[in-house]
């Protein structure tokens, strides 16, 4: 008896694969995908395969996987043809994932925008990890290297607080030598330990975004320009009280002064403070 394995999805259908060319990078888990589909549903034949691929594909890189010769002819097999549409998008190949220009680009857009929570670390950590272990294993990369790019993507204030948490927590470090990463990010999350980011913030989408506003712990002028003017009234009053009790000091508050009369605070005789001064005087 025929085994009854499940028919693959039908183009359109929910459960279809699908391929957005504005991510290239999800060109690869695309093919992991289908080959999954084609183990489940029994498809085995490389002409069977490669029409499953252009038929979930985009109808303008449908035409264009068609058109390779890798597809059309009988003698390439599915694996010709699938390292030709990758050749398609630079970048997608295993040996060519990410690039030393893509972190310095993801250390620039997070130093521009300082990282006001533990949230926001860890998201630039995935993603400066992500790719900077690739470079490494890669060889295209050192050790020394990652520590110092991941340390330009923290701008002040937090990156002299890390710092400060590195030299007490590792004071015999020698000082020309760079951190370890690991020892970086611990020093980090330590100094934003019990920071999360408010609702607002949460669904404005992910750190570093353009248009960003609103940060928490960041006030704006027009919010404490009110307060400001207050300031500056109540340090004139200060300042015209105290030219004409003779105190030059608006900040020393009152003189004492031993002519005053005894004020009466509680109903009864003279304050008992008061009556002490009068006697010895």
């Amino acid at each position: 008896m025929a085994e009854n394995r499940p028919p693959m999805p039908a183009h359109g259908h929910t459960t279809a694969l699908t391929f957005d060319p504005s991510q290239p990078r999800m060109l690869r888990r695309f093919f992991q995908d289908i080959e999954t589909l084609f183990e489940r549903s029994g498809v085995e034949t490389d002409p069977a395969r490669k029409s499953w691929v252009v038929r979930y594909l985009p109808i303008d890189v449908s035409d264009l996987c068609e058109s390779l010769p890798e597809y059309a002819n009988e003698d390439k097999m599915y694996e010709d043809f699938k390292k030709a549409v990758i050749a398609l998008y630079p970048g997608v190949g295993e040996d060519r994932k990410f690039a030393v220009a893509d972190v310095e680009n993801l250390v620039a857009k997070r130093a521009a925008v300082p990282i006001a929570n533990i949230s926001e670390l860890s998201a630039y950590y995935r993603d400066f990890f992500s790719m900077t272990s690739y470079l490494m294993k890669h060889n295209r990369l050192s050790e020394s290297e990652q520590s110092r790019l991941f340390v330009r993507g923290i701008a002040p204030p937090l990156r002299d607080q890390v710092s400060q948490c590195l030299q007490l927590k590792l004071p015999e470090h020698y000082p020309d030598d760079p951190y370890k990463l690991e020892e970086i990010y611990d020093a980090a999350k330590f100094v934003l330990h019990g920071t999360q980011p408010t609702a607002a913030e949460a669904g404005r989408g992910a750190p570093g975004s353009e248009g960003r506003e609103g940060r928490e712990g960041v006030v704006k002028v027009e919010e404490i320009a009110p307060l400001l003017r207050f300031l500056a009234q109540l340090v004139g009053e200060g300042s015209a009280n105290a030219n004409a009790s003779g105190n030059t000091n608006p900040f020393a508050g009152n003189r004492y002064n031993a002519s005053a009369p005894s004020v009466n605070r509680y109903g009864g005789g003279a304050y008992p403070q008061q009556d002490v001064r009068l006697q010895n005087g």
